[in-house]
This record gives structure tokens, C-alpha cells and sequence, in this order.
């Protein structure tokens, strides 16, 4: 693996600010078995999204739009791992591969990534993320000094994100920015609200609505409204009181169905 990262980053001057990266990259991800014989060519490998987790900032000052602050990429974290990191991790082990000598390379080859996790529960799992062909017709075609890593996915040979982790990353806010041309949006009190409820909903629900799509929409409303000096105190501890009444009055099943349907409501927009 270290071959490869010097064949990727030190041959070429301006890679040279990527180091970094790989180098996080390197202690994201592992290659798990790789056999190359007549049979045929398997490589497989595993990617610690946790490990991951540590490196986004390091991820984002070489390969993410800076113009995005952190937290707008912790917040799409499943995201930028599924779709920045392990692709940078899948050309790194492909060029490693096939950036030699033509009678050298196997004819065909099949990669497949896994991605280990904590789930909600603190309890490890793996799953299936991304799987890949390449061959030797096909690594004829790539210039791998100029190659950009970010066309991986459509150089690569049936290139694919499987439903495990489409899934998994389904409850993350969209990618896409909001268009810096737009006005300004005005303070949404009810998103405003719905974000208070949900901090105070850690202390009485299971359910963590901070990490969940509706929360991720509700804090983006409230920061529109800090933004927009729409901020007041006594609402953020009215909406949280709310919460409090009614887990005294009706118990906490009930005030968490509440929250819930705050949630769908934030969700859906159907207010």
C-alpha cells in the first residue's frame, strides 16, 4: 500500500498537498486479501468509518469544497465517506495494481469494499459498501500520471454503491448546498422550535433527534434564525418546557410520539 501511495502522490509535484490525505486514508482503510494467480483476481478490503470520523477535517482541506464549513460535512459524513473517501480508496488499490507493466497485470480483476461501523447500539458491523471490475484492456486507456481520481466511478468497470449502504446513508441531508444566489431565507419558528424540542428530547426519548434527517433540517432552520437575529431565549426554554409538561402529564411514550410527529412534520413540511 505504500507503493501505491508513493506511485499516486510522488510522482506527480502537485499531488503533493494530498499526502496528508492519503496518508489519513491509509489508516481508514485496509486491504483484508488480495490473491492474483491463473484462477483469477480478487482483492478485498475494509473501510473504518469510525477511524474516518477522525480524518474529515484532513479529508476536506485537500479533496472537499473549503467554502463548506465542517460541520456542514460532519453532518454529511455517511455521504462524503461513501462517495469521496472509499472512491479515492478504490483507485489507490486499482492503480496499485494495474500501473506496472502491460504483461504483468491480470486480465481482469474484482474489488470489493466493506465498511465497518458502530451502530446506534455501540455493537460493530460490517457491510457490504462498494464492489468493481478492472482489466488490463481497460487500465490500457488510463494515463495514471494525469488521472483524476474523482472520475473513478466511470472508468472503473461496473463501479457500484450497494443497497446496504445507500440505505445507510439515506437519513443525511442532501450534498447540495443551498444556491448562494438565493435570498436569504427567512427565520422558521416552527424549525426554530422543533430544534429545541428535539435537544431536550435526548434527556426523556430513545430516539436521538439531533442525528436524524429531521434534526439535521431543524438545527440548519435554527442557525437561519440565529442568523437572521431571530433568536429568543424564552422560546428556545418555552419549546423545551413544552416537552417537560408533557412528560409529566402523559408520560414519557407519549411526549416521545409528540416529538415524533414533530419530526414528520419537519420531514414531510405538512405543518
Amino acid at each position: 500500500m505504500l507503493l501505491a501511495l508513493t506511485a499516486t502522490t510522488a510522482t506527480a509535484e502537485e499531488r503533493k498537498p494530498d499526502d496528508a490525505a492519503y496518508e489519513a486514508l491509509l489508516t481508514t482503510a485496509k486491504i483484508t486479501s488480495k490473491t492474483i494467480n491463473d484462477a483469477g483476481c480478487l482483492v478485498t478490503a475494509t473501510a473504518d468509518f469510525d477511524a474516518y470520523q477522525q480524518q474529515l477535517a484532513v479529508f476536506r482541506e485537500a479533496w472537499l469544497n473549503r467554502d463548506q464549513s465542517i460541520d456542514f460535512y460532519r453532518q454529511r459524513r455517511k455521504q462524503v465517506f461513501t462517495y469521496l473517501v472509499l472512491k479515492r480508496f478504490a483507485e489507490l488499490i486499482t492503480e496499485g495494481i494495474y500501473n506496472g507493466k502491460k504483461e504483468t497485470l491480470p486480465a481482469e480483476c474484482s474489488f470489493a469494499v466493506s465498511a465497518s461501523y458502530a451502530d446506534k447500539f455501540g455493537q460493530r458491523q460490517t457491510t457490504p459498501a462498494i464492489s468493481w471490475r478492472f482489466s488490463q484492456k481497460q487500465a490500457a486507456r488510463v494515463n495514471w500520471e494525469n488521472f483524476d481520481p474523482r472520475d473513478f466511478h466511470d472508468v472503473a468497470l461496473s463501479y457500484t454503491i450497494t443497497p446496504e449502504i445507500q440505505a445507510w446513508m439515506s437519513d443525511e441531508p442532501s450534498m447540495v448546498a443551498p444556491s448562494s444566489t438565493k435570498p436569504a431565507a427567512q427565520c422558521d419558528k416552527f424549525l426554530f422550535r422543533a430544534n429545541a424540542v428535539f435537544i431536550r428530547a435526548t434527556t426523556h426519548c430513545p430516539k436521538n433527534y439531533m442525528d436524524s434527517k429531521a434534526g439535521y433540517s431543524a438545527l440548519a432552520g435554527a442557525k437561519q434564525c440565529a442568523s437572521s437575529n431571530g433568536i429568543d431565549e424564552a422560546e428556545v426554554k418555552s419549546a423545551m418546557m413544552e416537552l417537560d409538561r408533557i412528560v409529566q402529564q402523559r408520560g414519557r411514550t407519549q411526549a416521545c410520539r409528540w416529538v415524533e410527529n414533530i419530526a414528520q412534520q419537519v420531514v414531510s413540511g405538512d405543518r
